[in-house]
């Protein structure tokens, strides 16, 4: 998509060459990228002006234009936001640029949670803003995307053998019109099940009075299915018979199109015209699109409210109708919008400095995987509760700079969670010469699947070619890391079997062991001891095999 953006703006650069590519100059690159940088973000600017080179370079190698280009914007230039800070940077705090949000608006979340009166009535905006900070403290306390709170079931949770609380939730990949949907299962964080469940609950008995709506339309068909209705009814008792606080009945019926007579001054309006006329104020579609048991209705989610009840003009609450919250209706809530200020504004909210509040749903998210990665949680525990495909995604949501990751690290090692050749040295020093060794040492860390790399990549490349788990003395690991156990056990079955394979093709044959098979030997020794203070032997790794547990073509490090 990056590409065809690129290329959308050298399109419109070629106008005046009626759109040749043949014609294309190095100033027709530079016109495009100056009104590429007029209209979009630094970092945007900077990612397409990239492909705009390639799409020049490519241009040059295939001979499509009359005259060489040979071009490079001179605008371009990293911005601040994408490049990290150094290692040795005195001032350890995320950049200014950074998702993540201030805690000040995290704490100003909870106060609002214990300020907010409860069971107003749907009419009173309070009530909109009782709902608002209810989805934003399950999203603070679980992470969740936008979309997957917005898409909750009616009663999400549920308990586990073991007693533990798990929430139900659905992720979506795809477009509107044709939405994958995968059903998850994410554990609640023990600090926090009791006000995920408390919120949830509370969530659940002020979005009843609409799931009840909507569980009727689904079941008749029609709005006030249970009302025994006239044929034909008198305007004047249309405000109660529909909840109105308006008595602007005409105004009413004509914006939705409704047609009525006039009797004696009275409006009256047939059964028939009055039900399809207000039909297009309820929403008919369902939350999830699928079917039974992979799909949501309506009256099956948890965030469905009354109609216009989320908005804060000078619309009426329209009772007989409900509607599913929407992402708009979070953002105007956290961020305001128009005349509307966002709910720290109407509250009177500031930080320390008296400056604005700001944060975005989606800030949640970037706030609690930065406090689980602060607090050592593995990037894989990470990937997965937080229900991520890919490891790589995680690093988007980690806010620790490169020192804060070193000095983690170094104060695990000095409580003994950390196995590694170069723990057996800080060992055998005095504490307070191991710990300035550990900081000299390590600079820098990564994570290698099996365990962590203290490598430094910016003063030279890998000695060992990545091989971290072959008696490298730059591995590292943590003891009894449960995280881990899948990956040390497949790789430990991908070693085993070939060592297995192997050495009943070579018995008798060599005198000397090769030395890829002391490779191997020394690798599976490494895997093994990770693998022991989880209990699990040889014997348990030969079972694992034989029961299917090693399904990889191949090995990642």
């Amino acid at each position: 998509m990056v590409f065809i953006r690129a290329s959308r703006y050298v399109f419109d650069a070629l106008a005046d060459r009626d759109y040749d590519i043949g014609q294309l100059t190095a100033n027709h690159l530079d016109a495009a990228a100056a009104r590429l940088f007029e209209r979009e973000r630094e970092s945007t600017a900077y990612k397409v002006v990239g492909h705009m080179e390639e799409f020049a370079d490519a241009l040059d190698r295939n001979g499509l234009c009359r005259i060489r280009l040979d071009w490079r914007c001179r605008r371009k230039s990293r911005p601040k936001s994408m490049t990290p800070g150094r290692i040795d940077d005195l001032a350890q705090q995320v950049g200014q640029h950074s998702q993540l949000p201030d805690e000040e608006a995290i704490r100003a979340i909870g106060y609002l949670y214990q300020q907010i009166p409860r069971d107003a009535s749907p009419h009173d905006p309070v009530s909109a803003d009782r709902i608002m900070i209810l989805i934003a403290t399950v999203m603070v306390c679980t992470g969740l995307r936008i979309g997957e709170m917005l898409t909750l079931p009616e009663k999400p949770i549920s308990r586990a053998e073991d007693g533990s609380k798990n929430l139900r939730y659905a992720r979506l990949k795809g477009r509107a019109d044709d939405v994958a949907v995968e059903w998850l299962i994410k554990p609640l964080l023990t600090e926090t099940e009791e006000v995920v469940e408390a919120a949830l609950i509370e969530l659940w008995e002020a979005t009843q009075g609409a799931r009840q709506i909507s569980r009727s339309f689904h079941e008749s068909g029609e709005l006030l299915a249970a009302l025994p209705l006239q044929a034909e009814i008198v305007g004047t008792s249309l405000p109660a018979i529909l909840g109105l606080r308006s008595k602007a009945v005409a105004q009413f019926l004509k914006a939705r199109r409704i047609t009525y007579t006039v009797v004696a001054k009275n409006i009256r309006i047939s059964r028939e015209a009055l039900l399809q006329g207000i039909r297009g104020d309820h929403w008919a579609s369902p939350t999830i699109p699928g079917t039974p048991g992979r799909g949501l209705a309506l009256h099956e989610a948890l965030c469905v409210v009354y109609t216009n009840q989320m908005h804060r003009g000078t619309r009426t609450t329209l009772t007989y109708a409900a509607r599913p919250i929407t992402d708009q209706n979070v953002r105007d809530f956290l961020t305001g919008r128009g005349v509307v200020g966002s709910v720290f504004e109407r509250y009177a909210i500031a930080d320390s400095s008296g400056g604005q509040i700001n944060v975005r749903s989606h800030g949640f998210r970037h706030f609690l995987n930065h406090l689980l990665d602060e607090g050592g949680a593995p990037d894989l525990v990470q990937t997965k509760w937080f229900g991520r495909k890919h490891a790589g995604d995680t690093k988007a949501y980690q806010h620790l700079t490169h020192a804060q990751k070193a000095a983690q690290v170094v104060a695990d090692i000095m409580d003994g969670q950390i196995s590694g050749a170069v723990t057996e040295l800080a060992k055998v020093l005095p504490a307070e010469l191991a710990q300035t060794f550990l900081t000299a040492r390590i600079h820098a860390v990564h994570d290698v699947g099996p365990g962590m790399c203290i490598h430094d990549f910016q003063m030279a490349p890998c000695p060992r070619h990545l091989q971290c788990t072959v008696n490298c003395d730059e591995y590292i690991w943590l003891k009894r890391d449960a995280s881990r156990s899948d990956e040390l056990k497949r790789q430990a079955a991908v070693v085993y079997i070939s060592l297995q394979s192997v050495q009943k093709q070579i018995d008798g044959q060599a005198l000397v062991e090769p030395d890829w098979m002391r490779h191997l030997r020394i690798r599976y020794d490494q895997l093994m001891t990770q693998l022991a203070p989880l209990n699990f032997g040889e014997v348990d790794l030969v079972r694992y095999i034989d029961q299917g547990g090693c399904h990889a073509e191949g090995d990642s490090s």
